[in-house]
């Protein structure tokens, strides 16, 4: 028990008290620095966040539009192509009914000269 009280310090001696309160004094600045040191990193990683989610949202809408206009061009595309479609039937009705008039017309004539 002896070799137990040269270790003892009186916690009023001044030294002891000095030492203490410059050490928790540093201790606190410290954890305040890096508690502000995590707050302006949260700061940064929450503005990081945003800007990318912006980014994202403009870079969504710009797709959105592209797709749009390609929708749009096809439309009008398929719509062209009906028309010619339509067109290519309608010539093909005409020229069957000539030839199919034609045929009719060559007949009669036989039929008649015979």
């Amino acid at each position: 028990m002896q070799s137990d009280e040269p270790l003892r310090r009186s916690r009023k001696t001044k030294p002891a008290q000095t030492s203490t309160t410059s050490g928790s004094s540093a201790i606190r600045d410290l954890l305040r620095d890096f508690f502000e040191q995590q707050h302006r990193m949260d700061v940064q990683r929450q503005e990081t966040m945003e800007r990318q989610a912006q980014e994202r949202l403009l870079s969504e809408d710009q797709w959105r539009q592209a797709m749009q206009r390609i929708e749009r061009e096809r439309l009008m595309l398929e719509q062209v192509w009906m028309e010619r479609e339509e067109q290519r039937r309608a010539r093909d009705e005409e020229r069957a009914e000539r030839r199919d008039a034609l045929l009719t017309t060559l007949l009669t004539r036989l039929l008649q000269d015979l």
